[in-house]
């Protein structure tokens, strides 16, 4: 008796216990389907809305049309205008003076006294004129010649100065170092002349002037300027007929600019 009724109620135990897993396992599946099909509908929600949304525009730039204020706007006074080159000459005056010496005659060592003044028409172009005034002394080549050989040299002359005008070109400018520890603006010029040249033992004569050099910018107002020149010139030495000479001078001196240059 007891023996059955242990497996009565191990029966009904059993029983009770599958239904209520049955029961949990449906809740679960009833669960789960509902969040996944929450889930899908929220998805598909924000899809529909992302596409139906419409795009962003950036906005349009505002157009300029009214332009009548600009004419009574104040210059800008205090404003410099950067140009090409750091020492302006357009308009302007140069001075020069320097030294001058005769580096190819074989006789005679000139050296003297050079001065120019010219105007500047632009950056490129200029008239300037100039006069030497040379001082020669004999060199021992001709001193040999009188005292050893007895030769006279009244046939050789010396030059003594030259004076004449020419037209100056300069078209090339840059900026050089200088001992690693400033920055050196120049211009480079060529110039093209005539002049008359004057001698000691003759008569001078007509002279064509070629030349080129340098000036290096000290400041708006000075430079200094090197000149390399060659002057071919006609000469009648005594008691002989005209002859073609050339002179190598080279000078060396400072040039100075005015007015001030008051467009920089």
């Amino acid at each position: 008796m007891r023996k059955e009724s242990f497996l009565a109620g191990l029966v009904i135990f059993m029983g009770v216990s599958f239904s209520m897993m049955v029961a949990h396992a449906q809740e679960s599946d009833n669960m789960d389907s509902f969040d996944v099909d929450q889930i899908e509908a929220e998805i598909e929600t924000s899809t529909a809305k992302s596409r139906t949304s419409a795009p962003v525009t950036e906005p349009e730039p505002e157009k300029l049309e009214d332009f009548s204020g600009l004419g009574r706007l104040a210059p800008f006074s205090e404003v410099s205008v950067i140009q090409k080159r750091y020492l302006p000459k357009t308009g302007r005056f140069e001075f020069f003076a320097g030294l001058a010496n005769i580096v190819n005659d074989p006789w005679f060592m000139g050296i003297g006294l050079d001065a120019r003044a010219g105007y500047h028409l632009n950056e490129t172009w200029g008239v300037e004129l100039g006069y030497s005034s040379i001082t020669s002394s004999e060199k021992d080549a001709i001193k040999d010649l009188k005292s050893q050989h007895t030769v006279t040299t009244s046939s050789v002359i010396s030059t003594k100065g030259y004076y004449g005008a020419s037209v100056v070109w300069t078209p090339m400018y840059g900026k050089m170092g200088f001992f690693n520890r400033r920055i050196v603006p120049f211009d480079m010029y060529f110039a093209l002349g005539a002049g008359n040249t004057q001698v000691d033992g003759g008569d001078g004569g007509s002279t064509i002037h070629l030349g080129t050099g340098q000036i290096f910018a000290l400041s708006k107002a000075m430079g200094f300027r090197w000149d390399f020149t060659w002057n071919n010139f006609q000469a009648t030495p005594k008691d002989q007929a005209q002859q073609s000479f050339n002179n190598l001078l080279l000078t060396l001196g400072v040039s100075f600019f005015f007015p001030e240059a008051n467009y920089r």
